[in-house]
């Protein structure tokens, strides 16, 4: 056996225990941080990136967009329609000059007739007008003039982003039509706006993103979709877009400061160094506070209870003048050992003197309800003996054997011998039942005291039982006499019901409390007694009961003598009679069957009922 102290050991539990939680809580804490915080932020910067490059290209979609209707304004005008067709040649001079562009903010405007006539053109770079040769695109020996600058049909259109001499330019191209958008075509209108530096910062302005494009060159890493490159102190985020020929034009890249990430591991970092403080001050602190508020205490326990248990000297008291659990412990746990100490003195000494006492007290008790139906059937045969000498047959023998007697009276002597015979045999039968009863109650008796003898110290093995049958022996108690004035009811289905219980004691509880129905019926003075028995199933949890009820209509009882009718030595009868011991009895004879016994009334002179609650057998 270890020869280390519990409580010691108790402490190096507790400590370790501690040391553990704690280093599960960092270990937790720090990957939650980092396994669903960190990305969290990672996340949002992922998403913010995503977010700009959206942003961005919507921005260059918007302007595509916004150029285009310009265009569709444009090509279907009845003005430029003739003017292309050479019939209106002042429209020129009041449309097609240098405030037009710019208040449509194009960088180009260029008309074409039909197979690619140039009619007028007009490029600014910076303010200044160039050749519209110079962005090349548009000469006709270029594979793209025809794409631009012819159109078959009224639906005919490009539009998106080209490659020029100039640089990268976003273009829209559209059939010059009537106003009423009818044909037949007559030329091509060519708009444009180049993707320069001020452009550029137009959109950044417009957008707040970081925002930056190049040509597309087919030297660099290939990219068919949206990239992320990332560093330390941005992501940056890449977008091919395809020109007017489905061919890549031009790489938008957005760039975005990973400022949230940063937060994030600085603030990961502060809460793991903050986890990391605050386990090792509540380890401190619960440990000094267990060590001075539960473990020293304990150990004072015990050293005490093994002072106890060395000397013997139950007398001695440990003082811990505590008003929490502890102390209070320490306070029960003295007054335990001094009544242990008392009851030690006297246990010996009484235990048996009592026990036996109560018990001879209880079993006469219920020996005396027994035989009060006994004496009662042995006083009625004792009064049918008496029958006889009140008949006159021996005078009746002596008239019929006198020779002088008349015939008639002779008859009638013979009928009054007949009739005093019947009576005797009416009376024989009667002292019959009452012998019946009267062997009955003798054999409960003997059944009572063979039960004593033979399981004294051993409780008797339960049994099934028929209710009804148990009941119908308990009414035997009621002096026969009297059955007339009170009435037993049963109630229907009473039959079906079926206990498990020990018969001699459930007999002996339903007797008592068929017969305490009876006495109290008969101390109320109630003209029509009743008593009316009763049997029902109930689940109390999860086990199922049988409930029997034997219900009077006699004195009755308040809530005061309710909360005390089973206490031992209580009783309501008038002074003189044995009474004290019955429902006390009944109360743990019903509670060794496993059920319980309990009793309510609605006041004085409003009647009774003792409901006895037991197993229920396995089927019924």
């Amino acid at each position: 056996m270890s020869n280390k102290s519990p409580t010691s050991q108790l402490q190096r539990k507790v400590s370790l225990t501690l040391l553990l939680l704690i280093a599960v809580f960092v270990l937790i804490s720090y990957f939650i941080l980092r396994v669903v915080i960190a990305p969290a932020f990672d996340d949002l910067e992922m998403a913010a990136a995503k977010s700009d490059m959206r942003r961005a290209e919507a921005a260059l979609r918007a302007d595509i967009k916004n150029l285009e209707a310009i265009t569709a304004d444009w090509a279907p005008w009845d003005d430029i329609y003739y003017y292309v067709s050479g019939q209106n040649p002042s429209f020129e001079k009041s449309n097609l000059d240098r405030p037009t562009l710019v208040n449509l903010d194009l960088d180009i405007m260029a008309i074409y007739a039909t197979n690619q006539q140039f009619v007028w053109g007009q490029i600014l770079v910076d303010g200044d007008e160039v050749a519209i040769n110079t962005l090349e695109i548009l000469n006709p020996r270029r594979p793209s003039s025809m794409k631009l600058t012819e159109h078959h049909s009224d639906t005919d259109q490009t539009l998106g982003f080209v490659r020029t001499g100039l640089g990268l330019m976003i273009i829209s191209s559209r059939p010059i039509l009537r106003s009423d958008d009818s044909g037949p075509v007559a030329g091509a209108l060519v708009m444009g706006q180049l993707l320069d530096a001020p452009h550029l910062e137009t959109i950044r302005e417009r957008t707040e993103v970081d925002i930056n494009w190049t040509a597309w060159d087919a030297d660099r890493d290939s990219l068919t979709d949206a990239g992320f490159k990332r560093s330390d102190t941005s992501i940056v985020a890449s977008q091919v877009l395809n020109d007017i020929y489905g061919q890549p034009a031009l790489v938008l890249e957005t760039r975005s400061p990973r400022r949230i990430s940063q937060l994030g591991s600085r603030t990961i970092n502060m809460a793991t160094m903050l986890v990391i403080v605050a386990g090792a001050l509540i380890c401190t602190f619960m440990w000094i506070m267990l060590r001075n508020m539960v473990l020293r205490p304990i150990e004072q326990l015990e050293n005490h209870i093994n002072t106890l248990r060395k000397s013997g000297d139950l007398s001695r008291q440990i003082v811990m003048p505590r008003n929490d659990e502890i102390g209070s412990l320490a306070r029960q746990f003295n007054s335990m050992t001094t009544e242990v100490n008392d009851a030690r003195q006297s246990l010996l000494e009484q235990s048996f003197k009592a026990g036996k006492a109560d018990t001879a007290a209880e079993i006469m008790h219920n020996i005396r309800n027994a035989m009060t139906p006994m004496i009662n059937g042995l006083e009625r045969i004792r009064k049918s003996f008496t029958v006889a000498e009140n008949l006159r047959v021996d005078e009746a023998v002596r008239e019929l054997g006198n020779p002088d007697c008349p015939q008639e009276r002779k008859e009638k002597f013979l009928e009054y011998i007949s009739a005093s015979f019947e009576h005797l045999k009416s009376v024989g039968a009667n002292a019959i039942k009452d012998l019946n009863v009267v062997s009955a109650q003798a054999k409960q008796i003997e059944g009572i005291i063979s039960d004593q003898e033979k399981f004294a110290n051993v409780a008797p093995l339960a049994e099934v039982l028929q209710i009804a049958e148990v009941l119908e022996e308990a009414t035997h108690v009621i002096p026969k006499d009297k059955v007339g004035n009170v009435e037993v009811v049963v109630d229907n289905g009473i039959e079906k019901r079926r206990v498990r219980a020990y018969r001699i004691g459930l007999l002996q509880v339903m007797g008592n409390l068929v017969l305490n129905a009876y006495e109290s019926i008969k101390r109320s003075g109630t003209p029509d007694g009743k008593i009316t028995l009763a049997a029902v199933e109930e689940m109390v949890g999860d086990s199922r009961m049988i409930k029997v009820t034997v219900r009077d209509n006699g004195g009755g009882f308040d809530l005061a003598t309710r909360d005390q009718i089973f206490r031992r030595g209580y009783t309501s009868k008038a002074a003189g009679e044995f009474a004290g011991l019955g429902l006390h009895w009944c109360a743990n004879a019903v509670a060794s069957m496993g059920g319980k016994l309990s009793a309510e009334s609605e006041g004085h002179g409003r009647g009774a009922a003792f409901h006895v609650l037991l197993p229920a057998a396995g089927d019924h």
